[in-house]
């Protein structure tokens, strides 16, 4: 099988979390493809909705592809829980670094990621017309686009030269969405990376309706409801407490910090519980007002007020999102400086 190079120097895409955080708060976010993929039965699908290291691959119920990820890659803990009842999502991202050490910010991260989007084609545009017109990925400087063969389809690869190395995406049509699989990363990744990156974009495949039936049963089903006081109340009592394992069960699985007017980080869930009890045995204070909720309940976003005492005192909105099943979330804080 004849593999192309695959070097993903950095687009500047900033991270999922820190966009979603700057559109709801106004802040200021290879030579050609090889053969077709060795195909995975249903039962092959259904043991990797996650995409555990021992599987090997994962299957999305909600797009409707599968893709090979070599340990240590796994599905991004960023791109979200999913379970039975979740909506198709835009797109999904996989990394190689563990959960505990995904951190970024709005201009990115500093780690290779692959991205799988699939968007929506009501114009049933060709992957030609898609990638010359700059959707999903915008278009650079330099950048040529050939037609190929990718996951058995006609397809499109956007090829951009840089220091004589192509960063290769792909967009290929299937059901009604545009797919487009995008390497990225902000440094050129060493050798070994990019040829697992490689086999990875390689693999991608979609899945019979059999699979996707089969992926979407082995979905767990969605947490039960929780309202924006339950939370309120429980990240109050859990930060007044200093109790850092406590507020583990009311966030997101990444926390967005960010600053009004100004730039946005985020990390898992479990680094901040981590660097929040470090911090708590520093000396941190906080206080929370857990009434009244500020904001429209109706748009799935409310903010509850915060004191943070340290060498200096800040005041910082705890930010409350609904998310599935109507269970609120805490999925950060924002700060006016």
């Amino acid at each position: 099988m004849k593999t192309g190079r695959y070097v993903l120097y950095a687009s500047g895409a900033a991270a999922v979390l820190a966009l979603a955080l700057i559109a709801t708060f106004g802040l200021r976010e290879r030579n050609e493809v090889a053969a077709t993929p060795t195909p995975i039965s249903p039962t092959a699908a259904t043991a990797s909705p996650d995409a555990t290291p021992a599987s090997g691959r994962y299957a999305s119920a909600g797009l409707g592809y599968s893709i090979e990820l070599p340990p240590p890659w796994h599905r991004s803990s960023c791109s979200g829980v999913d379970t039975q009842q979740t909506p198709v999502r835009a797109g999904e991202e996989f990394v190689s670094v563990s959960a505990h050490d995904e951190t970024g910010s709005d201009i990115g991260v500093a780690y290779p990621t692959l991205r799988v989007f699939g968007e929506a084609n009501p114009q049933g545009l060709t992957p030609r017309q898609w990638a010359e017109q700059g959707r999903t990925v915008g278009a650079s400087a330099g950048e040529r686009i050939e037609d190929v063969i990718y996951a058995d389809r006609p397809a499109a690869r956007k090829v951009l030269n840089l220091g004589g190395t192509p960063l290769d995406t792909y967009f290929v049509a299937n059901g009604g969405r545009m797919y487009v699989v995008s390497p990225v990363s902000r440094v050129p990744p060493d050798g070994p990376t990019q040829l697992t990156m490689a086999r990875m974009i390689d693999s991608f495949r979609f899945l019979t309706d059999a699979e996707v039936a089969a992926a979407r049963a082995a979905l767990p089903t969605p947490l039960p409801p929780r309202t924006p006081e339950q939370v309120a109340d429980g990240v109050a009592a859990a930060l007044t407490a200093k109790n850092a394992d406590g507020l583990a069960e009311f966030l997101s699985a990444c926390v967005t910090t960010a600053g009004e007017q100004a730039g946005a980080s985020f990390v898992s869930r479990e680094k901040y519980v981590d660097d929040l009890r470090a911090a708590f045995a520093a000396g941190l204070v906080v206080t929370v007002q857990p009434r009244p909720l500020d904001g429209d309940r109706a748009s799935g976003n409310l903010t509850a007020a915060s004191t943070w005492r340290e060498t200096i005192t800040r005041d910082r909105k705890l930010m409350l999102r609904r998310g599935e099943n109507d269970r609120w979330e805490c999925w950060g804080t924002i700060e006016r400086f």
